[in-house]
């Protein structure tokens, strides 16, 4: 009698493929490509955020300015310390003023000494606040006067087309007239520069420039 063996069945092993494990990495690089997104967006906020706050620290400083633009007015109007010729014609420091022009300096076109903290000190001109010392709000005005005429201060200096600007007087017709300049009459002003330097938080500065007479 012959006997058969049945040899029993074995299950089906998985195969395994050498894909095992990419599905992993590709989402860690999705995962690390997000977080790089999410930190340039961050960035992009923050500094976008810093712009504008930076430009509305200059706006406010340019509001600012109108105050030393005030002060410096006040004194070369009537009744001011600097009203008289006799008056305007010798600096004086405690006024922010120069009798004569003063020097620019070559990166922009204010005066020199308005860039320097310690000369702007040096040469005796006052701040705002006193002392040049920030406030609560963490700014400083600074200004100068300078009468735009050439020559030696504490002298008589006569209104004139060579050495000195000047407001034109009603007689001057304007348009192309300015080809043939005249020398100004009895009734033309001396022409006077005010510039302003404000400094505030972030170190953010504004220069602001007007002329008097």
């Amino acid at each position: 009698m012959t006997s058969l063996r049945v040899r029993p069945r074995l299950a089906n092993r998985p195969r395994r493929h050498a894909q095992r494990g990419v599905i992993l990495i590709l989402t860690l690089i999705a995962l690390v490509l997000l977080l790089i997104g999410v930190a340039a967006m961050m960035r992009t906020t923050n500094n976008a955020t810093a712009v504008i706050g930076n430009l509305a620290f200059r706006r406010d400083l340019t509001n600012r300015a109108e105050v030393a633009i005030a002060t410096a007015k006040a004194v070369l109007n009537s009744g001011g310390a600097l009203f008289t010729d006799t008056s305007r014609s010798s600096d004086s420091a405690v006024n922010n003023y120069s009798a004569t022009r003063l020097a620019n300096a070559s990166s922009i076109g204010v005066p020199s000494v308005l860039l320097s903290n310690s000369a702007y000190t040096t040469a005796g001109y006052q701040c705002l606040p006193a002392g040049c010392t920030p406030g609560a709000d963490g700014v400083v005005l600074r200004w100068v006067i300078d009468r735009q005429c050439s020559g030696t201060a504490g002298t008589a200096l006569t209104f004139n087309i060579a050495d000195c600007g000047y407001l034109g007087t009603t007689k001057d017709k304007g348009g192309t007239d300015w080809l043939n300049p005249k020398k100004p009459g009895s009734s033309a002003r001396g022409l006077f520069r005010i510039s302003v330097r404000v400094t505030g938080p972030r170190n953010t500065e504004a220069y602001i420039q007007t002329t008097a007479g």
